[in-house]
């Protein structure tokens, strides 16, 4: 039976605390661990087991904890992986060659096992990433954020989709190493773990190009309060490798002419939210203009999301850069470590065809049920409770629709708490949403004037009901009259069908002017009154 030559010592496993033993770890024919600073980490076993000794027992069973650590060339021990085993895939192979292959993710595929709706109000970044992580079981080392959001709405989303958006949206990294939720700027440090070309440094693939790199990004948006633009930039990308002859993507790319980069279609609020998104535009920018991969032999530190030094390149490539990705392989040959040099891609195909925009967008339109019109700020917005979504969840204030908007007049018809109403959102961002208007069901029916009309003619009826029963009517059909009407009875009727207007009160009518009142008829002109008939005047002209 062919037989698999095992990896050197350099490697430790630990399953559920304990050292993995002697014997199976000669069963260890390959172990990979891959690590990234925008995706989980991952670690792949490949165990001997021509007796499927394995394969039988609970070694390695699914949900068994796993730890890897290596060794450097200077005996340094470094942690390499602290996860879980989520998948078991047993190879049975020509030539009766038995694989048990183990794979395991880090505690980041926690947050990605259930999708979740729930808003954080007037809540930071940083206090919503402490939150998440706390609910799984995770410490938090986050970098705090100053912007304060009134309103976040996590929408069907699982918690780790839902932290990658807002940090693309900041610029910052998001990952889990060990126990700890990470969600933090990019380390733009100039020291770190060292390589030299022709020494442990085995390889080194770079690629330069302007083929993104603009001068400045400019965010703009709309600010409701002050109608008028919100426009973000940011002017110096800061992902750029440090290297000793430092130039710039910006820089690199003035041969060509100034590049902007205006992005339009990115719901924001504040000048300080416009600003800070273009800054994390312009960062994942210059990070995309010095791309690179490289292989090091047994440099089990080189670490994602840490800065390593590159050293006997050039003066035009020695230097810092920061480590996006990087995978650690062990095989019969020694430890290998692969790592990529991206900024703040992840160059997956997905992430270039989601044009980098990984914002969550509804399109269309939906229903909600009203949940609040009490705004603290008088401007008619209500908030609303999307059913099919959550029925605990309430959105932000929402503005209304309305017909005639003008600067102190239009027509106001503010829903009522409970009323089905039909909502759009501002570039698709859940958190943007707009009242277009209310919508008829089977508990809320159309006005009688409408619903009573006859088959056809639905449409030549336009009314306005209250909910306590006062009403404008205007008939199209061949009723051809114009009505309005208090819940109390009192009643306007300009009739075109029979050329009368009727004026009816269920009690008294006043007619009051501060000037002149002046009744005249092309006909009779008839007075009458069960009662008495007063007129009172400083002078009484009959005629």
């Amino acid at each position: 039976m062919p037989r698999e030559v095992t990896v050197a010592s350099q490697f430790y496993l630990w399953r559920n605390g304990q050292p993995v033993p002697h014997k199976l770890m000669a069963q260890l024919v390959e172990a990979t661990v891959e690590q990234h600073a925008y995706l989980p980490h991952m670690i792949t076993l490949r165990f001997q087991d021509p007796q499927l000794e394995l394969l039988d027992s609970d070694t390695f069973d699914l949900g068994d904890t796993v730890t890897a650590s290596a060794k450097t060339s200077e005996g340094k021990i470094v942690s390499l992986f602290d996860g879980e085993v989520t998948a078991l895939e047993p190879e049975f192979a020509k030539g009766m060659l038995a694989t048990y292959v183990v794979r395991g993710y880090d505690q980041t595929h926690r947050l990605f096992r259930q999708v979740k709706s729930c808003a954080f109000v007037n809540q930071k970044d940083s206090d919503i990433a402490r939150k998440i992580a706390q609910g799984v079981g995770l410490t938090a080392e986050v970098d705090d954020t100053r912007l304060v959001y009134d309103h976040v709405f996590q929408d069907n989303q699982s918690d780790l989709a839902f932290l990658q958006e807002r940090a693309w949206r900041i610029g910052f990294e998001c990952f889990v190493m060990g126990d700890a939720l990470l969600f933090r700027r990019p380390q733009n440090a100039e020291s770190g773990v060292t390589l030299a070309w022709g020494e442990d440094l085995v390889a080194f693939y770079p690629r330069l190009t302007v083929a993104e790199q603009v001068d400045e990004v400019v965010v703009r948006g709309w600010n409701e309060g002050e109608q008028k633009a919100i426009v973000g930039r940011a002017e110096n990308g800061r992902l750029y490798p440090r290297t000793q002859s430092y130039q710039n993507g910006a820089e690199a790319a003035k041969p060509f002419g100034r590049g902007k980069k205006v992005i339009v279609n990115q719901p924001v609020v504040s000048q300080a939210e416009a600003n800070i998104l273009a800054q994390a535009r312009l960062d994942e920018v210059s990070g995309a203009f010095l791309q690179a991969e490289g292989e090091a032999f047994r440099r089990p530190d080189i670490l994602a999301g840490r800065v390593v030094v590159l050293k006997n390149l050039g003066q035009r490539l020695s230097g810092s850069y920061l480590v996006t990705a990087v995978t650690h392989s062990y095989t019969q040959l020694g430890l290998k470590s692969y790592f990529q040099v991206r900024g703040s891609r992840t160059g997956t195909i997905l992430e270039e065809m989601m044009q980098q925009q990984p914002t969550s967008r509804w399109s269309g339109v939906v229903p909600a049920v009203v949940t609040n019109n009490s705004d603290p700020q008088k401007l008619g917005r209500v908030k609303v409770q999307f059913p099919w979504l959550d029925e605990q969840v309430e959105s932000d204030w929402a503005r209304l629709v309305g017909l005639g908007v003008v600067n102190g007049g239009g027509l106001t018809a503010v829903p009522a708490v409970g009323q089905e109403v039909l909502v759009a959102f501002e570039q698709g961002d859940i958190n943007q949403p707009f009242v277009l208007g209310g919508l008829w069901n089977g508990q809320h029916t159309p006005p009688a004037e409408v619903a009573n009309t006859n088959d056809g003619e639905a449409n030549k009826v336009m009314t306005w009901r209250t909910a306590s029963g006062h009403r404008v009517t205007l008939h199209d059909t061949s009723d051809n009259k114009i009505e309005i009407e208090t819940a109390g009875g009192h009643h306007l009727i300009l009739d075109d069908k029979t050329g009368t207007v009727t004026l009816k009160s269920s009690k008294d009518l006043a007619i009051e002017a501060d000037a002149n009142v002046k009744m005249k008829a092309g006909g009779n002109l008839d007075i009458e009154a069960t009662g008495q008939l007063n007129i009172k005047g400083q002078m009484i002209n009959l005629n």
